[in-house]
């Protein structure tokens, strides 16, 4: 299963974090190491000022704090849908 973003094929999504405050993070590209990385972010109090961007996962665990935020395993990835409808496009 590959999946999109906004129907955006130029980034296939590999990773999808979630904070307990319904932030999510789409991981689409690594950058220079395993923790910075190339995503979409897409606020849960601010959905319209999502935007594309580099964000460190070391940072965001730091600001989120232990256990807020987390990876969703890919078997639920169509549950990202319930958020916005679109949101993330799921291809077989």
């Amino acid at each position: 299963m590959k999946a999109y973003v906004k129907g955006n094929k130029d980034y296939e999504v590999i990773e999808i974090l979630e904070s307990y405050g319904g932030d999510l993070y789409f991981r689409t590209d690594k950058i220079e190491d395993d923790k910075t990385t190339f995503g979409y972010v897409r606020l849960y109090s601010m959905p319209d000022c999502a935007e594309w961007g580099c964000f460190n996962l070391d940072e965001l665990q730091n600001s989120y704090g232990d256990n807020m935020i987390w990876t969703i395993k890919k078997e639920n990835w169509s549950n990202i849908n319930s958020y916005e409808k679109g949101l993330l496009e799921l291809i077989e």
